[in-house]
């Protein structure tokens, strides 16, 4: 009797190494057709063609490559290293703006000296070098050190920025993160009593440890005005007036529609957050005391940190693929 024919594929002895609990199903593949490297198996990942077979391990697929592998760690890497869109920022910048009236309400109020506006420090500086004004002393010195931090601080945010990526998402909340942070220890300073809101008597000496709130909100006011900046809202300084209201004025199109003047728009809004912010700081201490305004900005700026974290990033361009399925 003739042995019938075999099939194009065969199953094969199950050969088990000594020790090995691993079963293997080995099919030779000997159906004629067309080779060549375009006729390669295309089997998803844990089946592999060798020299024509194809091994199908009961065990489990094997591992994953680094490239298919996908974890919630390299997908929130990706997300925090990614530049962030630029569309809508504006808000934040406008928010800055009312805390740089906060405080500065406040800061000029207790201690006699701005934290953002470094243009009435200047002043008061140039009036100090000719002895002006003769109470309470040395009110210069407190101006100077704030202008001087908030120079630093200009320095420090624009080089860490560069080095880590001016939009990148990450920079971003570590910015606005040592900032709200700032902000926490001179409001924390200030509950604990550890620095006097004001003096008791105007002619008395300076309380130095005044100067300590004053160099912190300078500090991060310095990061408000780089991330007007790197968002590319020049019109939206956040710490100043002046130039702001100037180019309002100037403005050809000052009259247009809503819709048809953004940045016309975002110069009136970043004034009135300033002046409201320094309205509601003279309101609350009226109300209650000065540490609560403090806590107010910190709250604003914390919110805008967190709000980077889901934050939209930018459209990366797509990469068109060719190749058959």
């Amino acid at each position: 009797m003739e042995n019938p024919p075999r099939s194009q594929a065969e199953i094969g002895p199950i050969t088990t190494a000594p020790g090995s609990s691993n079963n293997h199903l080995t099919y030779w593949d000997t159906a004629p057709g067309p080779q060549g490297p375009q006729y390669e198996s295309k089997d998803p990942a844990g089946i592999w063609s060798v020299g024509g077979s194809t091994t199908v391990s009961l065990a489990g697929n094997p591992p994953l490559s680094n490239e298919e592998l996908t974890t919630w760690q390299s997908s929130f890497s990706r997300h925090m290293e990614c530049n962030i869109s630029t569309q809508y920022t504006d808000i934040f910048l406008v928010m800055c703006g009312f805390v740089s009236g906060l405080i500065d309400g406040l800061s000029f109020n207790a201690w006699g000296s701005f934290a953002s506006m470094q243009t009435g420090n200047t002043v008061f500086i140039a009036l100090g070098a000719s002895g002006q004004p003769a109470y309470p002393a040395y009110l210069w010195a407190k101006s100077l050190i704030a202008l001087t931090v908030f120079i630093v601080g200009n320095i420090v945010f624009i080089r860490v920025g560069r080095a880590l990526g001016t939009r990148r998402r990450s920079t971003l909340i570590l910015s606005f993160g040592v900032q709200t942070a700032a902000i926490f220890i001179a409001a924390l300073l200030v509950q604990l009593g550890v620095v006097e809101p004001r003096p008791e008597d105007p002619r008395a000496p300076i309380e130095w440890m005044q100067v300590l709130p004053i160099s912190l909100l300078a500090f991060q006011a310095a990061g408000q005005i780089v991330a007007s900046r790197v968002l590319e809202f020049d019109e939206l300084p956040t710490v100043v007036l002046t130039t702001l209201l100037c180019d309002l004025l100037v403005d050809p199109n000052l009259g247009a529609a809503l819709r048809a003047n953004p940045r016309r728009n975002r110069r009136i809004g970043g004034f009135l957050a300033l002046f409201l912010g320094a309205m509601t700081a003279g309101g609350i201490s009226k109300v209650t005391e000065m540490a609560a305004s403090l806590w107010f900005a910190m709250g604003i700026k914390f919110v805008i940190t967190a709000s980077w974290f889901v934050w939209k990033g930018e459209r990366s361009r797509k990469v068109e693929r060719t190749g058959s399925v």
